[in-house]
């Protein structure tokens, strides 16, 4: 897990009120920030529990799950909570040599749907899903999903079997 606790610290020390004066904005703000780096914290315990602590110099890193990623109109709670164990379960299957943290990484989203699918059901470019696949990488491949530390492309197809590839490599630019 690529997370900067000590920036999150710093955040809640300049949230904080300074001498004297409490205000309740700053300790609301500095309260936000605590609840933040316990999450945070949380969630380095599990990725080093579920996936080692160990980092690898792999250039890139492919996973790949036996599904399209479903359409907008298909991503209920359900669907969901399967498709982020698939993530986690394709992310277990490459950590037995180590998981890279790229500085910028570019993630590229290949989507297989079976020919014959009703296509307005299967894409569309606000899919939801394509966000649940980047949530799921955040955080242990990159440290943000911000335009700093990472970049996307999503290219969806027709073939016989419906499947979802996912290529996590360093950005060069």
């Amino acid at each position: 897990m690529n997370i900067d606790l000590r920036k999150t610290l710093k955040q809640i020390e300049n949230a904080l009120p300074k001498e004297g004066a409490q205000d309740i904005s700053q300790l609301q703000k500095a309260y936000e920030l605590t609840l933040r780096l316990r999450s945070q914290i949380i969630g380095i315990i599990y990725d080093m529990k579920q996936f080692g602590s160990h980092t690898a110099q792999k250039q890139s890193v492919t996973l790949i799950i036996d599904e399209p990623l479903p359409g907008m109109k298909e991503l209920t709670t359900e669907v969901k909570e399967h498709w982020v164990t698939m993530i986690h379960d394709a992310i277990d299957k490459e950590s037995h040599t180590g998981i890279p943290e790229f500085q910028k990484a570019m993630v590229s989203i290949q989507i297989t749907a079976p020919r014959g699918t009703d296509n307005p059901k299967v894409w569309d470019t606000c899919n939801r899903a394509i966000n649940l696949v980047i949530n799921n990488l955040k955080g242990i491949f990159f440290r943000d999903d911000d335009f700093e530390h990472m970049a996307f492309s999503v290219v969806a197809n027709w073939g016989e079997i419906g499947r979802t590839i996912i290529r996590i490599s360093e950005l060069v630019e």
